[in-house]
Order: C-alpha cells, then sequence, then structure tokens
C-alpha cells in the first residue's frame, strides 16, 4: 500500500478544503503546539492519505506548484472538478476527453498540489492507445 503524504504551510486550511472540495474526511488528527498539526490522516473514497505542517529544518510545504499532484477517479469529472471550484481551488485544467479513454480535469488547492479528477469515457486497445499516443506526440511538436 502506498500512502501519500503531504506537508503544508496551513494544513488546516487545507484539511477545510478537502472537505469540502473533495468530500474528504478527517480520520486522525494529532495536534502539535501552537495550534500546528503535528500529523493528520485524510480519506477521499476510502483511500488514505497523510498530511502534516512544516516543521523548520525538517519538512516544508512546495513553494509554488508541487511536482507531485493526485490523481482521483471519479463517477464524473466534469461535476467532481465543478465542486472543487465552487469550495475554492482553482481549475488549471478544463475537462476534455483524453487519447487513452479518460475525460479528465485539474484543479490547484492553492496550498501547492495539483488534482487530477477522471473518469472512463472509453476502452482503447492496446494497438489503438500506440496510435493515439503516437499521433498526440507528433502534435505536440
Amino acid at each position: 500500500m502506498l500512502i501519500p503524504y503531504v506537508t503544508l504551510a496551513d494544513p488546516r486550511a487545507a484539511m477545510a478544503l478537502y472537505e469540502k472540495a473533495l468530500g474528504a474526511k478527517i480520520t486522525a488528527i494529532m495536534d502539535g503546539p501552537d495550534d500546528s498539526v503535528m500529523h493528520a490522516e485524510m480519506e477521499i473514497a476510502g483511500q488514505r492519505f497523510m498530511l502534516s505542517g512544516e516543521w523548520p529544518g525538517i519538512t516544508s510545504a512546495p513553494q509554488g506548484r508541487s511536482p507531485v499532484n493526485f490523481m482521483l477517479y471519479v463517477d464524473n469529472a466534469d461535476k467532481a472538478a465543478e465542486q472543487a471550484v465552487k469550495a475554492g481551488m482553482t481549475l488549471s485544467s478544463e475537462a476534455e476527453d483524453m487519447f487513452w479513454g479518460d475525460r479528465l480535469a485539474k484543479a490547484t488547492d492553492g496550498h501547492g498540489y495539483e488534482w487530477t479528477f477522471a473518469h472512463q469515457v472509453e476502452e482503447v486497445s492496446p494497438a489503438e492507445m500506440s496510435k493515439r499516443a503516437a499521433d498526440f506526440a507528433a502534435a505536440m511538436g
């Protein structure tokens, strides 16, 4: 089992956003000094992730956008992205059908992380996937 662990400058604000935007549930929280979050665990659609606040000299939140992002398979990517935006996230990629058979959209959370919402729209054979991937790469230049 792989469990993502993220560091946030304002973990309490991020947890509140994740609850509202993503339907996340707080399953554990360990408070630190001065109202900090030493450790917390949240769950989205039965999948757990962990988080904490920054600890000087040990770990810090991403500056700008983290190279790590989160992928959530949902029933409807358009609706999930819409909910995230209504809750305070910023749409970073409009929903669109992708060559591999998923429809996806992306939103940034304002805490340095990007969230991708996807659902399958078609089953693509390996041969068709190879052709579409080559066409996509060629179109990118």
